[in-house]
């Protein structure tokens, strides 16, 4: 029998005991405040890594698991045992005694709800990344009705760029094509990343147009993505680093590989502005970045601002004063203008 979410639809009535100094709270059914983590799931195996997302969820009915890939798991289950004794029909919820349980009509609908998903890309220098570190910094964007995606992806030292943007575009097209199990809304969907991830943020905001960079599983279903949100990335090697401390002879080789490098284009290659046309369309995008950043300069998220308002496309730029690059940048201001952003647009 398929799972039926309408027996979690009651409750037993309300104990109205007294007890002299006793206080009272109240319980919040939409559960607005609670968060669920989902984690270590598989989205791909690649270079011979599985790659794996933690995602968070608003205040789900089952922890640890979402809704839709419960209910597949159980109806699953049930399919594969055919041979053991039948158990007896259970009533139909309606047909329950009014008088022991108490309808909560709510309670079926959220086992149907499909939330907007916010793809996180952490920073890491484009190398190894830790995606627990950062997690409770979302628990917020979360609680605001977002599924919150933290997307592991290769390094560049496994696979030179753009195999981290590839992943990126591989989790975005797994979660759409899957989107029933993982409760989400495939037509909600948006990135978000921080420094080396801003870039990557960036690169998959300004690439929705081409499917250079998709491959792998469900290459039918797209990567574009609702809305791009960059704090403090790299948005224009040609300018990142220049001067007495180039970067660019070490890091153009860390991203692309030793002949990735050589390309007369390399510079161009993998950085976002190259991607900002104006018969293009995009995603609208949130840049947010510290004014005294010392790894990556407030200059990058100006260029990447100035081409965007150049071609008409829609941006909103925040600069974080006094904050360095990731130090004094996490505040409830930035978080709550990230959430308002995302409400807009996602």
């Amino acid at each position: 029998m398929p799972f039926d979410p309408r027996f979690m639809n009651r409750l037993i009535p309300s104990d109205e005991t007294a007890v002299p100094g006793m206080k009272t709270l109240y319980a919040d059914r939409s559960e607005s405040y609670g968060v669920r983590y989902a984690n270590d799931i598989v989205y791909a195996t690649r270079s011979g890594m599985d790659l794996h997302l933690q995602m968070l969820y608003p205040g789900l009915l089952f922890p640890n698991i979402p809704n839709g890939l419960f209910r597949r798991q159980i109806e699953e289950m049930m399919k594969k045992m055919p041979d053991r004794p039948k158990r007896p029909q259970m009533p139909d919820p309606s047909e329950l005694p009014e008088s022991k349980y108490v309808p909560i009509e709510d309670v079926s609908a959220r086992t149907q709800k499909r939330f907007p998903c916010v793809i996180f890309i952490k920073g890491s220098g484009w190398g190894k990344q830790n995606c627990y570190v950062e997690l409770p910094m979302f628990i917020d964007i979360a609680r605001a009705g977002f599924v919150v995606a933290a997307v592991e992806y290769r390094p560049a030292a496994v696979e030179p760029f753009p195999g981290f943007v590839s992943d990126v575009k591989a989790a975005i097209r797994f979660l759409r094509a899957n989107c029933d199990d993982f409760d989400i809304d495939p037509n909600r969907i948006a990135v978000l990343g921080d420094s080396s991830g801003g870039h990557t943020s960036l690169m998959v905001g300004s690439t929705g147009w081409m499917r250079d960079f998709d491959d792998g599983e469900y290459p039918d279903v797209s990567s574009e993505v609702q809305a791009c949100v960059a704090w403090y990335g790299v948005s224009d090697f040609s300018k990142f680093g220049e001067g007495s401390k180039d970067y660019r002879p070490f890091l153009l080789p860390m991203i692309l590989g030793e002949e990735g490098a050589k390309r007369a284009d390399a510079v161009d290659y993998i950085s976002p502005i190259s991607y900002i046309h104006e018969e293009n369309e995009y995603p609208p995008f949130l840049l947010m970045h510290g004014d005294r950043d010392v790894t990556v300069p407030f200059e990058q998220s100006v260029i990447m601002y100035n081409k965007l308002r150049e071609c008409g496309k829609h941006a909103e730029f925040y600069k974080v004063k006094g904050a360095n690059h990731g130090q004094y940048f996490w505040t409830k201001e930035v978080i709550q203008a990230t959430i308002d952003f995302l409400k807009a647009y996602v």
